[in-house]
């Protein structure tokens, strides 16, 4: 593969940044190699994720020379030399660009610029590995603040919200005004490094009894009031959760967000004995057009059957097939209720020809529910929806099995 000059720039910084681990003169360096990346192309950007999967991997003689110390001497040290000689040059390179200011930004590109070249470039699957590592360690819950957003929030961080939404699209400030009123919530995480951008965000509505459809809670509000929501609310509806950061993907923060968020909202509003979702179905109306092609999608009971079963009994690699049930359901929620005609967006009723779920939170085991789940493969759903299934058995539940 011919090398282009600026490529070979990078890597010749990139060679030294691993040489000059933990000098003061890295940092410069650093900031040098972040400054370019970020004007790379897209041509540029493959050749850069190239070479360095291919010249900053293991040094393959130091390993074995580590592993056969280690076979000669089992001991701790011998061992913790191995484990040094099995980390690749890149991870040295990827520590050494967290120096940088905009060091963690740059990483965070770089794995999204990785990920969204994986089809083609199969093989870049080490240095995506690398990188999912460290970011992994680096935003962990423990390093992340959880703020409320509302309309005191600075507006360039509002901004990322209107930007970011990717469930329900807000439609300019008013809208967005509307999702931060009194009776409404949303909260995000946040890492010291990137403070005014959020990793993730939750939208919350404050309502009486359980919402069943979008439209009623994004629609404008007549009696707009100050002081908070209606004494008889009772219901916290989580109605969208939206990561902000395509390099974090498979680094999931949703659960955590849900349970914090949860916790905050019963100290604050006593009264709220019901913690649900109002999301989305993204896959039913494919599998749909697959799997009962002739169906009547005027037929409310056949429909809400259907995706019933598509729920709570299709699985792809023994999990739930549709991705955001299997999140709720992998975070201990139980599938609690079908909305006819819950989202009538173009969006809505492409994905899902109207349909939205309910994913129920509170009143019940989550570990037990999750447990059910991983080890049996035991979807937990409300017993309405149970009635409607003809499932396989040791599939679908209305509860976690008890075994003696």
């Amino acid at each position: 593969m011919t090398v282009s000059p600026l490529q070979q720039v990078l890597s010749h910084t990139a060679r030294a940044l691993i040489e000059l681990r933990g000098e003061p003169a890295a940092a410069a360096l650093a900031e040098q190699f972040v400054r370019r990346v970020e004007g790379l192309d897209d041509d540029e950007m493959t050749e850069l994720l190239q070479t360095l999967l291919a010249d900053f991997g293991h040094n393959h003689e130091a390993l074995v020379d580590a592993v056969d110390a280690w076979r000669d001497d089992p001991t701790q040290t011998t061992a913790q030399a191995v484990g040094e000689a099995t980390e690749s040059a890149r991870l040295v390179l990827f520590r050494q660009l967290n120096t940088a200011g905009d060091g963690i930004r740059c990483l965070l590109h770089l794995r999204a610029e990785t990920l969204a070249r994986r089809r083609s470039y199969p093989e870049l699957a080490p240095v995506d590995h690398d990188l999912e590592h460290l970011l992994r360690s680096w935003f962990n819950r423990g390093f992340l603040e959880l703020r409320r957003l509302d309309w005191s929030t600075p507006a360039h961080i509002l901004e990322t919200l209107i930007a970011y939404e990717a469930v329900h699209e807000i439609q300019g400030w008013d809208d967005l005004r509307r999702r931060l009123d009194t009776d409404r919530r949303s909260f995000g995480f946040f890492h010291p490094n990137l403070p005014d951008e959020p990793i993730i965000f939750v939208e919350v509505a404050l309502t009486s009894g359980m919402s069943a459809s979008i439209q009623h809670v994004l629609e404008p509000r007549d009696d707009h009031v100050d002081d908070g929501p209606e004494p008889e609310v009772d219901t916290a509806i989580f109605y969208s959760i939206t990561n902000c950061q395509m390099g974090l993907r498979g680094i999931s923060f949703g659960n955590f967000l849900i349970k914090q968020v949860t916790a905050l909202l019963s100290t604050e509003l006593p009264q709220l004995d019901t913690f649900a979702t109002l999301s989305p179905i993204p896959g039913f109306s494919r599998w749909l057009a697959d799997a009962r092609p002739d169906i009547d999608t005027s037929n409310q009971t056949a429909m809400e059957d259907a995706c019933a079963h598509y729920l709570c009994v299709e699985r792809s690699r023994g999990r739930p097939l549709d991705p955001v049930a299997r999140f709720h359901l992998h975070n201990g929620a139980r599938v609690e209720r079908l909305n006819w005609m819950g989202d009538t967006s173009a969006k809505g009723m492409g994905e899902s020809h109207g349909m939205l779920v309910n994913y129920r939170y509170s009143g019940q085991d989550l570990e037990a529910n999750h447990e059910s789940l991983v080890d049996d493969g035991i979807v937990i759903a409300a017993p309405d929806i149970v009635d409607r299934i003809e499932a396989p058995e040791g599939t679908v539940a209305t509860s976690p099995q008890v075994v003696d």
